[in-house]
């Protein structure tokens, strides 16, 4: 028994020295099944043909199509997973413009949840004081979510080494960075745990670049919300009290995108939710980063009990295409969700930072406007992707490789020290932790 130990604790080690090494992450070229807008290796079908295979190990015990439960007709599948670590969410929700697009999503969504439960490399417990004698650290205080206790230099956490995309070099990042929800042994709980960063693939180059822009897209739209909704709210607050508050200019408004310049995809989808009464709204919110960012918004004026009833959604990507349809399907996502009412989340909703709406004239640019980067592999957005992170001031953007060895199907965890989080939080519980960047956009 104790050499078998031994020889699965050499692998693990002797697996996450290999995880830390540039050729790991992007050696192989991975060309995109189609030039259409597409950001994956494989196409849909055969990714629910390998996740199928794993249901059993995964958890999941019921697949649904739920799109018909919204007049809008934008397909939506959803998994249901309900024996969860928790606390978490046990239906996860798949979107895209073809029903195999959104079963695949809901499928890999669980897949995901599932790896981020638990660690299978080695974990060192120490402070960070002591750690960065030793290599590359993350410091703690460059994590900018939520905490549940003070910190201190000399504070014992649990430490895993993964591999630094910018430095290029083995990194350590506090393990309740990588794992949610999180239960620490050896080390102290400081953070509220996320899932932000992590993501599922066909192959890991494929899920590497779905983390890192799910990590720009929760950034991107922090600053925005700052910039738009936080700073005019504390000006008025601290004038309210006697404080003598000279306020910035106006921040300018996210500029609208013209629906008549829509790609044709993005216009049927468009065109969709205007036949079942829906209005739609689309905005950029590119920040200095430069992936393209795009804000949905979805209105039914005519709600229940004669109420507006609004959803939004976001998505990011090099190719611009992508980014908008990500936007437009996350919203229609967000609606059914919303309708179907399994998620245990949904309460948290209620309160969450409202898009702020244009004001009335407000200019549109056309979406041609929008800088887009069309490569034909997905090893050429990540590079894309990592040296626009370096270029806009991010020193460490940390990859860990959490696929399940039982599972087989590729799942990455990517932590970006200095990056911006905190409408994922006040969406999911009413907290926030605004870092240098966010305030800067209040001020």
């Amino acid at each position: 028994m104790l050499s078998a130990a031994l020889t699965e604790g050499r692998r693990r080690a002797a697996m996450s020295a290999d995880q830390c090494s540039y050729d790991y992450w992007l050696g192989a070229r991975e060309l995109k099944y189609s030039a259409a807008g597409v950001e994956r290796s494989v196409k849909p079908a055969a990714t629910i043909r390998r996740a199928r295979a794993v249901l059993d190990i995964i958890g999941v015990t019921k697949v649904a199509d739920v799109t018909d439960l919204d007049r809008i007709g934008i397909p939506n599948f959803t998994a249901v997973r309900p024996h969860d670590a928790g606390p978490g969410i046990s239906y996860y929700s798949g979107k895209g413009t073809t029903r195999d697009q959104a079963h695949a999503g809901a499928l890999m969504e669980a897949v995901e949840r599932h790896a981020a439960e638990w660690y299978d490399g080695p974990i060192t417990a120490a402070s960070h004081a002591n750690l960065r004698e030793q290599g590359a650290c993350v410091d703690p205080r460059h994590i900018h979510v939520p905490t549940v206790r003070d910190y201190s230099e000399k504070l014992r956490l649990e430490w895993a080494q993964g591999f630094d995309l910018i430095g290029r070099c083995p990194t350590y990042v506090p393990v309740n960075c990588l794992l949610a929800p999180y239960r620490p042994y050896l080390g102290a709980l400081l953070f509220y745990s996320s899932t932000n960063g992590l993501a599922s693939g066909n192959t890991r180059i494929d899920a590497l670049c779905h983390a890192l822009c799910e990590v720009i897209e929760r950034d991107t739209t922090a600053l925005a919300m700052a910039e738009a909704l936080v700073g005019p709210a504390v000006a008025a607050t601290l004038s309210e009290i006697g404080f003598d508050v000279r306020q910035s200019p106006e921040p300018a408004d996210a500029p609208l995108i013209a629906l008549r310049s829509l790609p044709r995809q993005a216009a049927a989808l468009v065109r969709k939710m205007q036949r079942a009464g829906i209005e739609v709204e689309l905005r950029n919110l590119t920040s200095a980063i430069g992936i393209p960012t795009i804000d949905c918004i979805i209105t039914e004026r005519d709600g229940p009990a004669g109420v507006a009833v609004a959803y939004g959604g976001a998505g990011t990507h090099p190719d611009a295409r992508i980014a908008l349809t990500r936007a437009l399907t996350e919203a229609a996502q967000s609606r059914v969700t919303g309708i179907h009412g399994g998620r245990e989340d949904i309460p948290d909703y209620a309160s969450a930072v409202p898009r702020p709406a244009p004001e009335p004239g407000h200019s549109a640019i056309s979406f041609g406007e929008i800088p887009s980067r069309e490569h034909a592999t997905v090893n050429e957005d990540v590079e894309f992707i990592i040296d626009r992170m370096r270029n806009a001031g991010f020193d460490q953007a940390v990859a860990f490789d959490l696929t399940r060895a039982e599972v087989g199907i590729p799942v990455v965890r990517v932590v970006v020290p200095r990056a911006e989080s905190w409408t994922l939080f006040i969406e999911h519980g009413g907290r926030a932790s605004l870092g240098p960047r966010a305030l800067r956009q209040i001020t």
